[in-house]
This record gives C-alpha cells, structure tokens and sequence, in this order.
C-alpha cells in the first residue's frame, strides 16, 4: 500500500488539500499533518514523525510538504526511522496540493511508490540556489 503524507503549518491547508484530493482522486490513505500539539501553526516534530512510523510500516509513503522548515521536519522525521522503514519513505518536492492531487490519483489507480513520483516530476517546485 501507498500512502501520501501531507505537511504544513497549517492544520487547514493539509485538510483542505486532503478533502480536494479524495474527492478528484479517489481512495486513497491521505495522511494530514499540519500544525503543532498546541493547535497553533507550525511543524510539529513529534507528530510528523509519529505519523511517518506508523503509515511507513504499512507500506511506502510519498511525503509532500508546503514550506521549507515542514520539509526539515520531513526530513529528520525520515532519517529518524529505523533503516527498514526509511527506506519505505520518499520525500517530495511538488507543490502541495497539485502533487496530493495527483498523488491520490495515481495511489488510488493501483501505481507504485515509484510511478506516482515519476508522475510528480512535472510538478517538481524550484529549488533557490
């Protein structure tokens, strides 16, 4: 199973683009994150990584994000997990709700961890250099 991994700062952008995604793509396991324990916005570690182990150990996991530091937190979250379920995760750098969106379609079609990220490389964000 495939699972697609929402993070942002923000609790409403992760549920908005998780409601948009299963309603044009489908079924598919869409795993929103956004904001801290406290309810305020920002990256929360604990519940990223919480979220990341659990849909990890299920299967493969595409992780998409909506700034920078959600990203970071991604990021540690991923190298945090035990060498057999790093492994299982793929951090991407599509734009948020274009890529949850076409995420869930291809997730939802039956593609692979792998052919979902192919599809996603159209919608690849710049990287300032």
């Amino acid at each position: 199973m495939v699972s697609l991994l929402l993070l942002s700062h923000s609790p409403k952008i992760v549920e908005g683009a998780k409601d948009l995604a299963l309603q044009m793509g489908g079924d598919a396991n869409i795993i929103p994150v956004g904001g801290t324990k406290a309810g305020t916005l920002g990256a929360d570690y604990d519940r990223t990584y919480a979220a990341m182990k659990e849909a990890a150990g299920q299967g493969e996991v595409i992780v998409l994000a909506d700034l920078g530091s959600a990203r970071l937190t991604g990021q540690m979250a991923q190298e945090a997990l035990d060498d057999g379920l790093r492994e299982q995760v793929f951090l991407c750098d599509a734009a948020l709700v274009e890529g949850a969106l076409i995420a869930a379609i291809a997730i939802a079609a039956g593609q692979t961890a792998q052919e979902t990220l192919d599809q996603l490389q159209e919608y690849l964000l710049p990287k300032n250099e």
